[in-house]
């Protein structure tokens, strides 16, 4: 999974960054082999997001070495300021995962496992099942929930949410459930690189 993050340049209008994404989606994307999902996405605080979902490590980086020849991709490159991209590479933990239709939130969190921590990626994926068997159990709002590793200590969650609103409230209330105690003792506070998105195209 990549997750790729950025703003546009000050003279840029918004309006134009949702057509040129768009347009990037249908007039590239749409064409790349193994490139099972997308979505373009913006948060509370007018940034601009992108997921990306491919089979296999393969398609995605096939995708990456055709994406700056393409024009569309050119096009829309331009109306972002270069300084704001952050892109991360995502190699989830879990088989089987693919996003669902019917959500309006994403929530995308990084962070790094803490200093005095000697865990592993079989370690932050355990204690995320645990999460997913108690306190995410039932959950009305959490249509999807996973980490993914991103290198040797620095990891990221996932949630696809029905609305922010819910995503937001389950987000805090990890703080202080004993069933989230397990994964939130792993990583470094000082680390955590949290945000919430909503779909645009």
């Amino acid at each position: 999974m990549g997750f790729a993050r950025y703003e546009r340049l000050e003279r840029v209008a918004p309006e134009d960054v949702l057509a040129a994404a768009l347009h990037w989606q249908e007039d590239f994307l749409a064409a790349q082999d193994g490139i099972l999902f997308h979505a373009f996405l913006g948060n509370l605080g007018g940034q601009f997001a992108d997921v990306i979902l491919a089979r296999d490590e393969a398609s995605f980086d096939a995708m990456s070495k055709t994406h700056a020849a393409a024009q569309s991709s050119r096009d829309f490159l331009a109306l972002l300021d270069p300084a704001s991209i952050r892109l991360s590479r995502n190699i989830i933990l879990k088989d089987g995962i693919m996003p669902p239709t019917d959500f309006s939130c994403v929530e995308f969190g990084t962070f790094r496992l803490s200093e005095s921590v000697d865990a592993t990626a079989d370690d932050v994926q355990r204690a995320s099942d645990h999460i997913d068997a108690t306190y995410l159990k039932g959950s009305a709002n959490t249509r999807a929930h996973f980490v993914s590793q991103i290198d040797e200590r620095t990891f990221s969650e996932t949630v696809f949410g029905q609305t922010m609103a819910a995503t937001r409230r389950i987000c805090a209330g990890y703080v202080g459930d004993p069933d989230c105690e397990e994964l939130l003792g792993l990583f470094d506070p000082q680390s955590v690189d949290l945000d919430f998105w909503f779909p645009l195209a």
